[in-house]
């Protein structure tokens, strides 16, 4: 029982996975930073009447760093969904779904506490976990369309 317990969990099966994980939480931990890092040194310059060129360009650069690093955190996701689509691990999918959610509800919560401990804007750290969340959603909807087809089909090959 134990031994098929472990077959039926991606991250336990999959090395590819853990990895990906890895990054995606490396990832997560540079774009945090640079977004506590950008509120912090604007902070004192919304207290001026005007930014000089070069305070707003290296806020500029800084958010440009941010997005560069929000979309390779969405491209791990979309590789991770790919990984799980492999003919090898694709009875692993409640496994994924699982496993995926409680990942990134605790980099939700991780980036939360950051944000507040560091006093920047929730939004502001957690923004990066929404395309995640959303292609969590989609491989779902997918896997309840999967079983709800599935039992339909052996309900009516039952009857014949």
């Amino acid at each position: 029982m134990n031994d098929s317990k472990m077959k039926k969990n991606i991250f336990k099966q999959s090395i590819l996975y853990r990895f990906i994980l890895l990054l995606m939480f490396l990832v997560n931990g540079a774009y945090v930073s640079i977004e506590i890092y950008k509120a912090k040194i604007s902070e004192p310059l919304l207290d001026k009447s005007g930014l000089t060129h070069l305070e707003y360009s290296k806020i500029e650069l800084l958010s440009h760093y941010a997005r560069i690093f929000e979309g390779i955190f969405i491209t791990l996701a979309i590789i991770s969904i790919f990984v799980l689509f492999i003919k090898k691990y694709k009875g692993l999918l409640k496994s994924y779904i699982f496993i995926q959610l409680l990942f990134l509800i605790s980099i939700f919560i991780l980036n939360s506490v950051l944000s507040t401990s560091f006093g920047v804007i929730v939004g502001n750290t957690v923004r990066n976990l929404i395309g995640p969340f959303i292609l969590l959603i989609g491989v779902l909807i997918y896997f309840v369309i999967t079983k709800i087809r599935n039992k339909g089909a052996n309900m009516f090959s039952r009857r014949m």
